[in-house]
């Protein structure tokens, strides 16, 4: 996907890159210039030339478990178009009959006219608190041209580093004294684990708080149940509290993106990502030196594996990997339909009679009975299905389960077939359409109806 939409983003194709990472753009800016004038329709030109879909699917917020779905019912403004005399709001959203059509975004404007396929939108998220989740000051999430501005987040000084040191080994009182805020240390453990828990950054926080919000001097942070309290913005030492939801009612939001770290800089710094594993735009302003390399194309394919080392490259063409064997590494390859164990001379009936015995399986035994079940395949076909993915799906199937595999007859863990499954998604995907077409209703919009004659049933259009 971050390839396709690469290549359709410079070659200047900003609806075909939306296309190739799966955002719908629910607006017409043919009509811009007609409609809001030309200023406002030169400034939306500039920012949807500018935008990288796939890098704002990268930062939306996921559910924390599972094949990492989106979060339904968000509204995300992006970017403000003004003239001096009205307003326009770009926003990202994820209603929920998106998601369930492939974890599907959609672009709708807010503010310009009023129009069915917008409506359907704004009615199927929460329009709530959408300042929490602002990216109106923070294009680096979204834009091209802004993403450079990523390298700006992490943390760079030495105190800066420290103040990290201290949050990573839970001295939550320390790191806020490090970073100049007197924190109030909650009473109850609760509070006290939550706040350990935030991802907070610390490093220059009340500095950033007041340019988001100039001239506030009170705000809250949110994070799940629990809220923060900042007060003495505009004093020379800022404080912070644990609040009640009543108590931090009143108070202005702080957007999430001025106060939690980076994730991809965390997972870096702790060892969780690798550098070929971020996006081009991220590694572009994170990482000094060359960029990594292009991970392999089968290197989700095989990650779950047990003991995996990677991959061996080898002349004849074989899919091959290496396998942690104790000390060693051995080697697994797929030959005529089966994979095979290269490297491990031990006995296959001694190590069956010890796993019957309760004895642990050696590694290689238990890699080559994970893939001869074709467990990979069937994972990553799951986290394909959950992300709209038909074409890899097919490709997969094709190359690794031959071509007279029935979809109907593999089974997937979570109940159901890979065709029904298929089946499904279609369906939900022209559900989906239809709503941006305009052309469904619901009951409770349908505001007029046509008036029977008598003794004629009366004719709905759905």
């Amino acid at each position: 996907m971050i390839a396709s939409v690469a290549e359709r983003r410079a070659a200047g194709d900003w609806r075909g890159a939306c296309a190739a990472a799966d955002v719908d753009v629910c607006l017409r800016t043919d009509s811009f210039r007609r409609d809001y004038g030309a200023e406002i329709a030169d400034q939306a030109s500039r920012v949807l030339c500018d935008l990288a879909p796939d890098l704002l699917r990268w930062h939306l917020p996921r559910r924390g478990h599972g094949s990492g779905d989106l979060l339904a019912g968000l509204l995300v403004p992006l970017a403000e178009f003004t003239d001096g005399s009205r307003r326009l709001t770009l926003a990202a959203a994820t209603p929920q009959f998106a998601l369930d059509a492939g974890q599907r975004i959609v672009l709708v404007v807010l503010g310009g006219r009023d129009d069915g396929a917008t409506r359907s939108v704004l009615e199927a998220v929460r329009l709530k608190y959408p300042e929490r989740l602002s990216l109106l000051r923070h294009s680096m999430f979204w834009s091209a041209e802004g993403a450079p501005g990523l390298a700006g987040l992490g943390d760079a000084t030495p105190a800066e580093r420290q103040i990290c040191r201290l949050q990573d080994a839970g001295l939550t009182a320390e790191a806020w004294q490090a970073a100049g805020i007197e924190l109030q240390l909650p009473a109850s453990a609760a509070q006290q684990r939550w706040l350990a828990a935030l991802p907070i950054r610390l490093s220059g926080l009340a500095d950033r708080v007041r340019a988001a919000l100039p001239g506030v001097d009170q705000a809250v942070v949110r994070s799940g149940v629990g809220a923060l309290a900042l007060s003495g913005l505009n004093a020379a030492t800022a404080g912070a509290r644990v609040a009640g939801d009543r108590a931090a009612l009143d108070l202005p939001i702080v957007p999430n993106a001025v106060w939690s770290r980076v994730l991809d800089a965390d997972l870096l710094r702790l060892g969780h990502l690798g550098d070929h594993e971020l996006h081009p735009l991220i590694a572009s302003a994170l990482l000094d030196g060359p960029q990594p390399a292009v991970p392999e194309p089968d290197a989700w394919l095989y990650r779950e594996v047990p003991f995996i080392a990677g991959p061996c490259h080898n002349a004849e063409g074989i899919p091959a990997l290496w396998i942690h064997c104790g000390t060693t590494r051995h080697r697994i390859a797929h030959h005529r339909n089966a994979w095979h164990i290269l490297d491990h001379r031990a006995h296959s009936g001694r190590e069956s009679l010890l796993a019957r015995l309760g004895g642990p399986t050696n590694p290689c035994q238990q890699a080559l009975d994970y893939l001869s079940s074709g467990r990979h395949v069937i994972d990553l076909i799951e986290s394909l299905l959950h992300h709209g993915r038909t074409t890899d799906i097919r490709d997969l199937l094709r190359t690794h389960a031959g071509a007279s595999t029935t979809l109907s007859h593999i089974d997937l863990p979570a109940g159901g077939t890979v065709a029904a499954a298929l089946a499904a998604l279609r369906e939900n995907t022209l559900r989906h359409r239809m709503i941006l077409a305009d052309a469904t209703r619901t009951p409770d919009r349908i505001d007029h109806r046509r008036r029977a004659r008598k003794g004629v049933p009366a004719r709905t259009h759905w």
